[in-house]
């Protein structure tokens, strides 16, 4: 089983990706040379608070953006420490910087956090 969006592989018997929330295939599809190879997504931001998550999903669909929150499901969990993580197409980080810069958390737990120039 993959996740027709992030690519990652599953075990069977689990249905829908932990992270893109999207239901899993049996098959990757094979890559045509016309679609986009090397696509780069880069951590933008992070937070704790699933109000922020659902907020800020919400603008970047409404503009059709390209994205995935990395460890959302894991919010869930009672006692998570660790942060979900916004990760937006490369190409895309600008715009989406300033999309989400008049964003202002009303929830405890918003963590912004630049993307690695070095990597």
């Amino acid at each position: 089983m993959f996740c027709p969006n992030c690519k990652t592989e599953y075990v069977e018997g689990i249905k829908i990706c932990t992270d893109c929330e999207v239901e899993l295939v049996d098959q990757l599809p094979d890559e045509n040379i016309d679609h986009e190879e090397n696509v780069t997504f880069i951590p933008l931001l992070a937070t704790r608070n699933m109000g922020d998550i659902a907020i800020i999903k919400s603008l970047l669909d409404e503009q059709g953006y390209e994205y995935y929150i990395q460890g959302e499901n894991m919010l869930h969990v009672l006692g998570s420490i660790d942060s979900a993580i916004l990760n937006v197409k490369e190409d895309q980080a600008e715009e989406v910087k300033e999309l989400l810069k008049d964003f202002e958390p009303k929830f405890l737990g918003y963590n912004a956090t630049e993307a690695k120039e070095d990597e």
